[in-house]
């Protein structure tokens, strides 16, 4: 089994891994990234080049999802992820897609996965094998 996701204790990363989610709760307070990473003390490039991959547990881990999508603008794209995320048991609570740009359209959803009896990575590796997918990335966890 090949797993992205593993749970180490902070004492033995860098500790540049903390200041930048410190950065990212400072951000959600309505603080600029600029500032933000002046007050914690990180570069912006740091900031920029791990803040996709460090987060911070949920106390309840798996209620909800935020996913991005890249497809082929063809007819069925979108229904194909749709039905297998009701297959899974999600339940769609937001979908933002832009107008499509050569050929490929991008696609934001916020699913409810409580339901799902599947690992979330599992998941979005299925999601991954629908018909015009060119990738998914997980956003977010809650």
């Amino acid at each position: 089994m090949n797993d992205d996701y593993y749970v180490i204790h902070k004492k033995v990363l860098p500790d540049y891994f903390e200041k930048v989610i410190q950065i990212k709760e400072i951000i959600n307070c309505g603080v600029n990234i600029s500032d933000a990473c002046k007050e914690v003390g990180l570069s912006r490039s740091t900031f920029y080049k791990y803040k996709d991959y460090v987060n911070r547990p949920s106390v309840k881990v798996g209620k909800h999802v935020i996913l991005s999508f890249k497809l082929v603008d063809e007819p069925g794209a979108l229904s194909s992820i749709l039905n297998e995320v009701f297959a899974r048991k999600a339940n769609i609570l937001a979908i933002n897609q832009e107008v499509p740009i050569h050929n490929i359209a991008f696609v934001t959803m916020t699913i409810a996965i409580t339901d799902m009896e599947m690992s979330i990575q599992n998941f979005v590796n299925d999601l991954r094998e629908c018909k015009n997918v060119v990738d998914v990335m997980l956003i977010a966890v809650e």
